[in-house]
């Protein structure tokens, strides 16, 4: 590896702690490296980079999804967070396994990603996209159409479009499917919904979603819960499985997804993720 990120939590100053320690391992290596914060990443810089090494939880993972999506670099999330669904070592582990990802010793996890539109505006996000309420109680009114093509009107606190990655996290908290990873396909889930017919909906990686808030309050739009867009009423939000990939270099068996996520829901306060 060339130069490797080392992109660590800002808030937490132990994650800077075991970047700057992998740092130094990086060093005796005489390979190149630059330590970044996940709140300062700039994706025109991305490509100076081959490989990505984050510390912190999963919202730091999120932050650099984004930042490594169109340059594919891969990112090895060094877990420490409360529940870290996508670490791939934890910090006592680095030291001992970080040879093979630098040799390029790794298979690619692939996983798809979201491409959202509000007005002008645009984002990408790995876990999910969210049309919920804004700061009042009421619940939302929104219309899903597929293809342009009507499906259904949600009355819900919101509304979420997960990846496959997503299933695993807010969309499983309200209540959805949990996907494989390596799937394409999109989740819709509503949150504290009723008077729908639907309680959830897989749809393939075809699908062109468009959202539509249709009685409400002002509402939101948020990408991975980090990126997010005011919503007035009759705003559309169009969503769809994005051109741009995370890849997360992996080496250990990919059968043993299941068994991991169980062990970590098991973690889970109140039992969600």
């Amino acid at each position: 590896m060339s130069h490797v990120a080392l992109i660590h939590q800002p808030y937490r100053p132990e994650t800077g702690e075991v970047a700057g320690h992998v740092r130094h391992l990086l060093e005796q290596r005489r390979v190149a490296c630059t330590i970044l914060s996940a709140f300062d990443l700039d994706p025109a810089q991305a490509d100076q980079f081959s490989l990505a090494l984050t510390f912190g939880g999963d919202g730091t993972t999120l932050r650099t999804a984004r930042w490594a999506a169109m340059a594919q670099v891969p990112i090895v999330p060094i877990g420490m967070g409360t529940l870290s669904f996508l670490a791939e070592l934890l910090p006592n582990e680095i030291e001992d396994h970080l040879d093979p990802y630098l040799a390029g010793e790794f298979w690619r996890d692939d996983r798809a990603m979201l491409r959202v539109h509000v007005g002008g505006h645009s984002a990408i996000a790995l876990n999910d996209v969210v049309v919920a309420r804004g700061a009042q109680l009421r619940a939302i009114t929104i219309d899903l159409a597929v293809h342009e093509r009507e499906v259904t009107r949600f009355t819900a606190d919101a509304v979420v479009v997960a990846t496959a990655t997503g299933s695993t996290a807010y969309a499983l908290a309200a209540g959805g499917p949990v996907l494989a990873p390596d799937l394409k396909n999109l989740v819709v889930v509503p949150v504290a919904g009723h008077l729908s017919a639907l309680r959830s909906l897989v749809l393939p990686d075809s699908a062109n979603l468009t959202l539509t808030v249709v009685r409400s309050q002002p509402a939101i739009a948020s990408a991975d819960g980090q990126v997010d867009f005011d919503l007035p009423v009759g705003q559309e939000v169009t969503i769809r499985v994005a051109d741009e990939r995370t890849i997360f270099a992996r080496r250990g068996d990919p059968r043993d997804f299941y068994a991991h996520l169980t062990a970590r829901l098991r973690r889970a306060p109140h039992g969600t993720p």
